[in-house]
């Protein structure tokens, strides 16, 4: 299945381009193939105790490029990533996953 089809409708569970949800999932190694914009950032924090993200519009002392950050916990934990221009990430997103379960 590709993952453009993975983005339709009626695979909604199976996918995401929420952001503070695939963060959440690259963290819980739920994540199969992510999907990210090479020229996009994402300010904000993930606070793994809690499993709580904070977006924000500027950077913010402490903050970090989740999208960076979702980058590094799929590659951890065994994901696949792909650096692609952001026209090629499904679902027009700076950011997209195909989660494993």
């Amino acid at each position: 299945m590709t993952a453009e089809r993975e983005f339709s409708g009626n695979n909604q569970e199976q996918a995401s381009d929420a952001l503070k949800e695939v963060v959440q999932a690259a963290y819980n190694q739920r994540i199969d193939s992510l999907f990210v914009a090479l020229d996009h950032q994402q300010w904000g924090s993930f606070d793994p105790q809690s499993n709580t993200v904070q977006l924000h519009e500027q950077h913010q002392a402490g903050d970090q490029d989740l999208l960076d950050l979702a980058v590094v916990y799929t590659v951890l934990n065994g994901g696949t990533v792909f650096a692609v221009e952001s026209e090629r990430v499904p679902a027009q997103s700076p950011i997209a996953a195909v989660f494993r379960y």
